[in-house]
């Protein structure tokens, strides 16, 4: 208790000499500095220090040793607030929402990386009505065009409404590989598939008495004397019947069969099989046609006559052998024949009874000193051939018509023969780009996909990892809703934007 008048002393003022309080003049005007702070140090509880109890006053000192032991309360505060951690969200919905996120900008990245390349290569493109300067004969001319440097194998030049099939469209192509030529493809008639002699009578067969009959086998063009031919009647017994053979003068084979044993005036089986030795060997078979009176059973074994009619190439001369052969058929080789001085042309006969209502859809050429072609019809459509007398075999050439100089892109024109009146050429070409960006942004398109594609991975593994099944298992099952959605998304967004 402090007396009247007084102050109590502070438990951190400095002791008098004599160890009491003291007065107010014998005190120190500045109080002592508070002794250090208390350090609350794990669970052993608080200790103080035999000097912090001397300076404590006599009734609250506590006594030597004495360790202050208890549990520091959480301070409550509308302005600190302790931090809670709550369980993490392991949610399969939510892994696959993740998957469908990283499908759709796996797929939406690099489409739209490639649709804006392919406009920045749109915007290289130029189209512009080409103004030939002709001399007075029409057929030299020089041009200038407008944008330059001009791409490789980019240039080209044709009339306005050219088509195709019109032979007097006209359309030329600049070199590939920097070269400065202009050329012109043509094509010449090479072969020609037509019908020959149509039907052609092979064998024949008549009644002679009540029980005798007989085979006339008239020869082929191809076949030649001393070639031996064999009939099997298969309807017949025995089946086989003699070998004959051409004479010199190619007469027709006549073979005499016993018909006692038939039930009808006719074989039983009409089909008729020839074997054929020498120039043409191989089996051919053949279904006769009837002619009345049945009583007396006479039929007709017919070929059917087509020709391949082969014109002089650009490389062919006189004397040159020409072997045609049709790698299609059985009876593929159809022999050699040799052009005259004349270039003739040379006609290859040749029967389609096997064939059916099947075409030739190529022929091989082999030519003297040349080698081996390969020639196809020219189809009216893709995939759709022509009809067999209509099949025409082209060979293709190409004739130089002009250059240009891509630097400048100055250029000339010199034709073999002049353009038809009106005809106004136009020119579509590519200029050069040293865009690198757009060049190279299909596969940095791709490279991003990869990267998040491992970045995906990455996530999946360190959700398992973190025990987050239910999301890692999420992010697995969510590969195939992902790539549906994000294909749909793609294809409207690709519609609504590039019009594909």
């Amino acid at each position: 208790m402090a007396e009247s008048g007084r102050e109590a002393s502070s438990p951190w003022d400095s002791p008098s000499n004599d160890g009491n309080a003291g007065d107010s003049s014998s005190q120190s005007t500045s109080p002592s500095s508070p002794p250090q702070p208390i350090i609350l140090s794990g669970s052993e509880g608080l200790s103080i220090n035999t000097d912090m109890q001397g300076m404590m006053p006599t009734q609250l000192a506590p006594a030597t040793g004495t360790t202050l032991t208890g549990d520091v309360g959480t301070i409550d505060s509308s302005l600190w607030v302790g931090e809670s951690q709550g369980p993490k969200k392991d949610s399969i919905l939510k892994g696959i929402g993740i998957t469908c996120l990283f499908s759709f900008f796996m797929m939406m990245v690099p489409m739209l990386m490639m649709g804006w390349a392919e406009d920045s290569w749109d915007d290289n493109w130029h189209y512009e009505t080409l103004n030939v300067d002709w001399d007075e004969s029409g057929l030299n001319g020089t041009f200038q065009i407008s944008n330059t440097p001009v791409d490789d194998c980019s240039f080209n030049i044709r009339n306005e409404g050219h088509y195709y099939d019109n032979p007097d469209s006209f359309r030329a192509y600049g070199g590939c590989g920097g070269h400065d030529y202009i050329y012109q493809n043509k094509h010449i008639t090479r072969v020609e598939f037509t019908e020959g002699q149509g039907d052609v009578t092979r064998v024949t067969f008549d009644n002679i008495t009540e029980g005798e009959a007989m085979f006339t086998v008239y020869p082929r063009y191809y076949e030649q004397p001393n070639d031996s031919i064999e009939l099997h009647l298969p309807g017949a017994s025995p089946s086989e019947m003699e070998t004959q053979s051409f004479d010199e003068n190619m007469t027709p084979l006549v073979f005499i069969v016993n018909t006692t044993n038939w039930a009808e005036p006719c074989p039983q089986a009409d089909d008729l099989m020839i074997i054929e030795n020498g120039a043409a060997a191989g089996n051919v078979e053949y279904t006769p046609t009837k002619v009345a009176p049945y009583t007396e059973c006479h039929l007709t074994y017919t070929d059917y006559h087509y020709e391949f009619t082969v014109y002089p190439g650009i490389d062919d001369k006189a004397f040159t052998s020409v072997t045609l052969s049709l790698p299609e058929q059985q009876s593929s080789l159809l022999g050699s024949q040799t052009f005259d001085e004349s270039m003739t042309p040379l006609v290859f006969p040749v029967y389609t009874n096997e064939w059916g209502n099947y075409c030739v859809q190529e022929i091989r050429i082999s030519v003297t000193d040349q080698g081996n072609d390969w020639y196809y019809p020219n189809y009216e459509a893709w995939g759709i051939p022509p009809i067999c007398s209509d099949m025409v075999y082209y060979e293709n050439y190409e004739i130089n018509v002009g250059s240009m100089d891509y630097e400048s892109g100055y250029g000339e024109l010199f034709l073999s023969e002049p353009l038809g009146e009106g005809i106004i050429l136009k020119a579509d070409y590519g200029v050069y780009s040293n865009n690198f960006v757009a060049d190279f942004a299909p596969c940095f398109g791709g490279l991003f996909s990869f990267v998040l594609f491992i970045v995906w991975i990455v996530q999946v593994v360190r959700n398992f990892q973190a025990g987050l099944t239910n999301k890692g298992t999420g992010m697995l099952v969510g590969i195939i809703p992902g790539f549906i959605m994000s294909f749909i998304s793609v294809f409207i967004i690709g519609l609504i934007l590039f019009g594909f």
